[in-house]
């Protein structure tokens, strides 16, 4: 357990089946979106700590693309954020003012929720 190829990549023995794209398949054939909203959750932050930038992108849009995400619970405060995060390092990567705007946008709105609700934000800022 525990052990796979490409760390980054929810994959190997890590998920109960081959591979991850497979899982998320499944699961949008039967548009399983709480399942989706938790997998495209996992999947980025892992991304993110392997240093996979564009994967964790590929997540956090796929999760923002999702009919009814996780609105208003922690795991969508949290996409918001990573989202401010990975935007930041594709920034820092790329040199393209996109990813700049998209990480001050996503952290406006980390402002707001650290705004209404300090203690569980705060110190995200």
């Amino acid at each position: 357990m525990g052990r796979a190829d490409k760390p980054s990549l929810l994959d190997g023995d890590a998920i109960p089946v081959e591979n991850i794209d497979v899982w998320m398949a499944i699961a949008e054939g039967f548009k399983a979106e709480r399942l989706l909203c938790a997998m495209y959750y996992w999947q980025m932050l892992v991304a993110y700590m392997f240093d996979d930038i564009e994967l964790a992108i590929k997540m956090v849009e796929k999760y923002l693309d999702l009919k009814d995400p996780f609105e208003g619970l922690v795991v969508g405060s949290e996409v918001i954020f990573l989202y401010g995060l990975t935007s930041f390092a594709q920034a820092r990567k790329t040199k393209e003012a996109i990813w700049k705007n998209r990480a001050h946008e996503s952290m406006k709105k980390v402002k707001k929720l650290a705004k209404d609700s300090p203690n569980n934000y705060q110190h995200k800022l």
